[in-house]
Order: structure tokens, then sequence, then C-alpha cells
């Protein structure tokens, strides 16, 4: 049951995060209350999943990238408190997520 609840997860993660990266290269124009809509979404789900997996998953590495995820989320979000805008946190906690994403996904064993 976690499992399926993981990937949906972390299939709605990849499809905000797309559609955010869509509106951040000009293809498609959202909003300033829309895109801090999808903001606000990206990170509960981020979160989510990064807890999800520090709870539930036995593997010392996920665990691992878990933490990393969610340091770099937390420092990303105090320096953008301070200076507004993405920085190197940011887009580091982005990458990361995207990647355990795509192995939750398609990698993982059901």
């Amino acid at each position: 049951m976690i499992k399926n609840i993981s990937k949906i997860c972390s299939f709605l993660l990849l499809f905000i995060l797309s559609v955010l990266a869509l509106n951040e290269f000009k293809i498609m124009n959202y909003s300033i209350d829309l895109k801090n809509i999808f903001y606000f979404l990206t990170l509960i789900l981020i979160m989510f999943s990064s807890v999800t997996t520090l709870i539930t998953n036995k593997s010392g590495f996920f665990k691992f990238v878990s933490v990393i995820i969610i340091l770099a989320l937390v420092v990303g979000g105090v320096m953008s408190i301070l200076k507004p805008g993405l920085n190197i946190s940011l887009y580091v906690c982005i990458v990361l997520t995207v990647v355990y994403s795509l192995v939750d996904m398609f990698y993982k064993a059901s």
C-alpha cells in the first residue's frame, strides 16, 4: 500500500515539476498565484516523499538521499527567504528529488 502511494507521489511530483519547468522556460505562462500554489504543492510532496522514505525504506542509500533532500530543502528555503529566488541548494534538492522519483517509479520492484 505504501509503495503505491509512494509511486503516485513520485508521479505527481514529476508532473508538477514539469509544469513549473514549462513556466520557467516561458513555454506556458501562469499567474503568480497559480505558480505559488504549484511551489507549495511541490514543497509538500517533496517533504512527504522524503519522510515516507525515511520511515519505510530499509535501504541505507535511499535514506541518505532523503536526508540530503530534506537538508537541501531546509537550507534552500532559508536562503530563499533571505535572498528571494532559486539558489544552488534548491537546485540540488530538485535534481535529487527528480532522480529519486524516477528511480522510485521505474527501477524499484513493486
